[in-house]
């Protein structure tokens, strides 16, 4: 004797299945590209903007110095923002992969350096254990032998491109 269950059970066929998958790999295959250039975008728009802040930050203090008629000195443009990014991670003296990891900032006093090792693979740049930074250095601008200003700067070995 055979008994009819009440409730039938019912799912997808192995080639649904199949289909499924290829449709949702194609779509990754199409969808990932993209979205890792948007992202590597936003970093250079990010990278470009700090360097902007810092450079005012720089001009802001040569600005005080000058009006209160203290003397310019090379040092931490991090220190003139208002904001300090979350992404800064303080003075390190080696600047190392394990004290700025991918996407943050540091400031170096040996050399007077900022760096900031990116997410995102560029080329040229500051090679330190197996990571390539960023990195500029804080100037100062002379007029004769007067200080007038401090800038920011990378050499040509440093230079990088994305």
């Amino acid at each position: 004797m055979r008994f009819k269950s009440p409730v039938s059970i019912s799912g997808f066929t192995l080639v649904e299945l199949v289909v499924i998958i290829v449709v949702l790999g194609i779509l990754a295959a199409i969808a990932i590209p993209k979205l890792f250039s948007v992202t590597e975008e936003a970093e250079k728009a990010a990278v470009n903007s700090m360097v902007g802040s810092l450079e005012s930050a720089l001009g802001n203090y040569t600005a005080k110095q000058f009006v209160q008629g203290g003397s310019i000195a090379v040092h931490n443009p991090f220190d003139e923002l208002s904001n300090t990014p979350s992404n800064y991670k303080g003075s390190n003296d080696p600047v190392t992969i394990a004290n700025t990891p991918n996407g943050n900032w540091s400031w170096r006093p040996t050399g007077n350096w900022i760096m900031y090792n990116p997410k995102a693979n560029i080329t040229g740049g500051w090679l330190n254990g197996g990571e390539r930074f960023i990195i500029y250095q804080v100037q100062v601008v002379t007029d004769g032998t007067d200080t007038v200003g401090v800038k920011l700067t990378t050499t040509p070995a440093y230079t990088y491109t994305w």
